[in-house]
């Protein structure tokens, strides 16, 4: 989708569909605030049915004028980025509903925001409510109708252009993180991801380095060959670098868990939990497409995307409750169930980012928890932190782009619960209790200094239903809020 600024409004053309966004006290005011080269709407039709309540949409054909969308954005005091981002990805849908492949949008005045604001919101709303991931279907998008091409923004402040281009890098990357995990296993297996890493070398500042199955076992990586054991596809250790300020040697360093799909193992799945197990890689899909958006916004910011992949697969080879493995910092972890395998690839690849690559700081995504699904929803990601700064950083960035985190603690006494009789750790707690954190507990064992956040995206990562600008299915949750703290980020 293309995302094109000019600063004047020209003469439309008939075959032309026009958006207007209007708040309630615009539409209170009968249209009497309608730019000026849209006057003649007030002439031609009565407006007095439209509210402009958030995310009202009214489509109004002409024969001999260009095709009207009217969008409301609600009340000013109830307005505010994330509510307009909503009311345009209503526009997106309706669109897509009316086969409107090009839309122009004259930029207006919303209130309780600044032009460059909602510029951002609206561009970004469009972007990311024209999805759908159609690709296995013989009829495209149910109904053989296409997506938008494109969208035309008219006036603004003198920064649309940038805003445009990194709304359109961002958003896009979000579409194909969402295309990623929503993709078949069998394409988005250990070595399929490292392949699409790989590719990512072609980027001015990036390197890849790949590591296999001998070379982690040269490692010592015991707990992500662990998991691997029932596996017939090997497992991979992604390490991406993006070095956008050669003149610093601090790194933000972004770890991405990689399941590429979850049987349970020994503690199998049951039906309705098995299914869509192909998104526990959503975590690595993150990292990926986060380091992607840096390189390609030619941040000044050095960034490490580090992703262990591999299945979690039930065969006679699998690992069982009651083994005890070795971690790649020495840990030793005895299993206390299979089904809580991503913190074991976890542990290996944090220990490894921490000692070998020493970045300033360390930021995991995973989706870890059914417990996280449970406390918050599908709404809000819960995340733990050993550093205050990262913890503000990373929620000032959540606050910004709609992408909503909530800290829990991680109090010492959580600790006494993961404690093994036969090793160092378990990787369950004693307890059914705080599953959550108890997973975050775990991995905090694996951090032994540097400003560490783990952010749990198990609701998040994956909609049952759809909600404003995120589809049902894969939402490419984390790669614009990690996109936002890193541009933030002082290094």
């Amino acid at each position: 989708m293309k995302l094109i600024s000019k600063k004047t409004v020209p003469t439309f053309k008939k075959s032309d569909t026009v958006v207007l966004f209007m708040g309630e006290e615009e539409a209170a005011a009968g249209g009497k605030k309608l730019p000026g080269a849209f006057s003649h709407f007030e002439k031609t039709i009565d407006l007095s049915f439209f509210k402009g309540r958030q995310s009202e949409i009214i489509f109004v054909p002409f024969a001999d004028r260009p095709n009207l969308i009217l969008c409301g954005t609600g009340k000013e005091k109830q307005r505010d980025a994330e509510s307009v981002r909503r009311c345009a990805a209503a526009v997106a849908s309706q669109c897509r509903d009316r086969a409107i492949e090009l839309v122009h949008v004259p930029l207006p005045a919303v209130g309780g925001l600044d032009a460059d604001a909602a510029l951002s919101a609206i561009s970004e709303g469009l972007y990311l409510g024209n999805y759908s991931f159609d690709r296995y279907k013989t009829r495209k998008n149910d109904n053989g109708k296409a997506l938008l091409s494109g969208a035309v923004f008219y006036g603004g402040s003198g920064n649309a252009a940038s805003i445009l281009k990194e709304t359109g890098i961002v958003a896009r990357n979000t579409l194909l993180c969402r295309d990623l995990i929503n993709e078949l296993s069998e394409k988005t297996d250990s070595r399929g991801i490292a392949r699409e890493a790989a590719s990512l070398a072609r980027l001015t500042g990036v390197t890849c380095r790949v590591f296999g199955k001998k070379e982690i076992e040269k490692m010592k990586m015991g707990l992500i060959l662990a998991v691997n054991k029932g596996s017939a596809r090997p497992p991979q250790l992604v390490v991406l670098t993006y070095r956008g300020n050669p003149r610093s040697r601090k790194f933000f360093a972004v770890v991405g868990k990689g399941i590429t799909f979850d049987s349970g193992g020994m503690n199998l799945k049951p039906s309705g939990h098995i299914e869509d197990m192909r998104i526990d890689m959503a975590g690595a899909a993150a990292a990926l497409y986060t380091l992607k958006s840096a390189a390609e916004l030619k941040l000044k910011k050095n960034v490490y995307a580090v992703l262990p992949l591999t299945e979690n697969m039930l065969s006679n080879e699998s690992y069982r409750p009651g083994d005890v493995f070795t971690a790649y910092n020495g840990t030793t972890v005895e299993i206390g169930n299979t089904d809580a395998e991503g913190r074991l690839i976890l542990a290996d690849a944090l220990a490894y980012t921490e000692t070998v690559l020493k970045p300033s700081c360390i930021v995991d995504i995973a989706t870890l928890t059914g417990a996280c699904l449970v406390t918050f929803g599908e709404i809000i990601a819960g995340y733990v932190t050993t550093s205050r700064d990262l913890g503000s950083l990373l929620e000032k960035a959540a606050e910004a782009t709609g992408e909503l985190i909530w800290q829990l603690p991680v109090h010492k006494d959580y600790e006494e619960n993961l404690k093994s009789d036969i090793a160092d750790l378990c990787n369950i707690s004693s307890e059914k209790n705080a599953g959550t954190i108890m997973g975050g507990i775990f991995l905090k064992n694996f951090i032994s200094g540097t400003p560490w956040a783990h952010i749990d995206i198990a609701g998040t990562a994956h909609f049952s239903k759809s909600r404003g600008y995120r589809p049902k299915n894969a939402t490419g949750f984390g790669v614009r809020l990690l996109v936002e703290a890193l541009k933030h980020w002082q290094d």
